[in-house]
């Protein structure tokens, strides 16, 4: 029997995922007085969160090239893994979304090794091969 999770499950959660680290991340840059630590960990996770909503409705051809951890299971899930550290400065509502952003990385990563869910049609770049070894060159 195989089960498959419906595309609109990951675009969703993908979104909210990122919306809520954008947001939370905004809100730890009013730190910049008080711990500046926290500022600075804020200013790598808005690159982050922006890409993550921004994959959702268009595909960026480099960013395949460059960050190819946004288009697998095991990368996504280590990244949020990593944004829920960034962000968890601040009160209740902010720890809430780190720790939920936390679990929702070991929830990616664990999809990564269960071959019954499919990778979103998202996760592959147009015109990037398949699999390692499915290579384009011919070899003479």
């Amino acid at each position: 029997m195989s089960e498959t999770i419906p595309p609109v499950f990951f675009k969703a959660a993908n979104l909210t995922i990122g919306s809520l680290t954008l947001l939370s991340a905004l809100s730890q840059l009013r730190y910049l007085i008080y711990d500046f630590s926290a500022f600075l960990l804020a200013l790598y996770a808005i690159p982050f969160s922006v890409l993550i909503i921004l994959l959702e409705f268009q595909a960026i051809p480099a960013l395949y090239r460059y960050c190819s951890f946004y288009f697998s299971f095991i990368g996504r899930g280590f990244l949020y893994i990593l944004l829920g550290l960034l962000i968890n400065f601040g009160g209740v509502f902010k720890v809430l979304i780190a720790v939920f952003t936390f679990f929702s990385g070991l929830v990616y990563i664990s999809f990564e090794f269960l071959p019954q869910i499919e990778e979103p049609a998202n996760f592959r770049a147009e015109g990037a091969p398949l699999s390692v070894n499915d290579d384009d060159d011919e070899i003479i």
